[in-house]
């Protein structure tokens, strides 16, 4: 996306050594240009998380399954990961590594003489980004340490946070990053960087996952009701640049995601199961426009085809990686109403959602079925996207019984994922998660 990536190298995540060319306060924190060159740099680093936790995530559960053999994929297809596996490795360490780099605009800004305006807009970024990747560490491995440092002696010996706390931080950066950032996208890049809206979608989901109900509700409210978003007509365009559901998409030189599943010819390694493809009725324009379909030898495969783009596309046509859509804010704020006991305010948003996949409104009574109803929606509509069927089973409490019948070596501490053996040994504090 932008040179700002190069500022930063380092191997390790908190236990990294001072990567050699750190960023200087004499450089980057006294010239606006470098300083947005920086910021812009966090944006890319997340990009080197995405397609492999995503894809990862969804053969986890029960949404894809996988022709392609390597010890990593079984290991994800049978939910039954060990503390050597590469890809949790390598997830962990690349939301390390972004947490880093956060961490070093935050602290170098406090020094700074640079513009408020500038200050405030690298500020909002860098918090924001933090408080994605501490979400998705706690949400992926439970209790993790909390690094709110560059200082590589405290990061080298850093303990576990209860998952609590995490949380309690990574509501915190949302909710500076809102007050700092503005209603617009920086540097008129598309939504490929927060804004004060981005920054209240992910509150209401990291409130929603601390089971502050209210702060969730109202976070989506204000996102649903700022009349910068709208649901799409056409469900084909949903990972388009740009487009008018998306809050926050991550950019693709060549205008097509990673995550694209399409095969360019043969059989598509990543396939839909059968579980989720019967999870759809047949009127559900979901499972038309959202599920493809390839016949080799006979038999037909079908595969995600949210992103469609496999070739260099531009204009119009061209997809960026999408990270959320104003489709999971109502079905948030669904969910923070029914766990509220305002089911009727809840229905309200998942009637919105299906109505849109041509479905008719749902007259539902009960806060157990409205949750239901909800958990369905959410299944439909995020498949493959974020790994939110992993993190919804588990808020849900239903991950143990979704999960073991499909998955024999299925444990229940399968939950949390392990973590690394490389980082227990690089840092003797840390202890490993139960059942590994």
């Amino acid at each position: 996306m932008l040179a700002g990536s190069v500022l930063f190298s380092c191997k390790k995540m908190a236990t990294s050594e001072v990567p050699p060319n750190q960023l200087t306060n004499d450089k980057v924190f006294t010239d606006t240009t470098s300083l947005t060159a920086a910021t812009a740099g966090l944006f890319t680093q997340l990009a080197t998380v995405d397609a492999n936790l995503v894809r990862n995530l969804s053969l986890y559960t029960d949404e894809l399954k996988t022709t392609a053999v390597s010890a990593t994929n079984t290991e994800f297809s049978n939910s039954s990961l060990t503390v050597t596996n590469s890809s949790v490795l390598s997830i962990w360490q690349n939301l390390y590594r972004t947490i880093y780099m956060a961490n070093a605009i935050i602290n170098g800004l406090k020094i700074s003489t640079l513009p408020d305006g500038a200050k405030n807009t690298a500020l909002g970024e860098s918090r924001f980004i933090r408080g994605y990747c501490y979400l998705y560490l706690t949400r992926l491995f439970g209790d993790v340490p909390l690094l709110l440092t560059t200082d590589v002696k405290v990061n080298a010996a850093a303990v576990k946070t209860n998952s609590t706390l995490v949380l309690q931080q990574v509501i915190s950066d949302f909710s500076i990053a809102k007050q700092l950032l503005t209603t617009d996208y920086p540097l008129n890049n598309g939504k490929t960087t927060a804004n004060t809206y981005a920054a209240l979608a992910y509150l209401s989901l990291a409130s929603l996952e601390a089971g502050q109900y209210n702060r969730a509700d109202s976070a989506a409210t204000a996102v649903i009701n700022s009349g910068k978003y709208s649901l799409l007509s056409d469900l084909s365009k949903i990972c388009t640049e740009n487009n008018s559901e998306a809050i926050f998409q991550l950019w693709n030189q060549n205008g097509f995601s990673p995550l694209n599943s399409v095969a360019i010819t043969g059989v598509p390694p990543n396939q839909i199961t059968g579980s989720l493809y019967s999870a759809f009725t047949s009127s559900d324009k979901r499972k038309n426009i959202w599920i493809s379909s390839i016949t080799v030898s006979g038999t037909t495969y079908y595969f995600p085809y949210k992103y469609r783009q496999r070739t260099v596309t531009s204009g119009l046509n061209a997809e960026y990686t999408t990270y959320m859509r104003l489709d999971e804010v109502y079905l948030i704020r669904s969910e923070a109403r029914a766990r509220n006991s305002d089911l009727s305010g809840a229905l309200a948003d998942i009637n919105i959602i299906r109505n849109r996949a041509g479905l008719p409104s749902l007259a539902l009574i009960t806060k157990g079925d409205i949750l239901k109803a909800n958990l369905l929606e959410r299944q439909l509509e995020l498949f493959n996207e974020n790994g939110s069927r992993f993190f919804d089973l588990k808020r849900f409490g239903l991950i143990d019984q979704t999960l073991s019948p499909l998955k024999p070596l299925w444990k229940a501490t399968g939950r949390l994922f392990p973590i690394p053996q490389t980082e227990i040994l690089n840092d003797p504090n840390l202890t490993q998660n139960q059942g590994y």
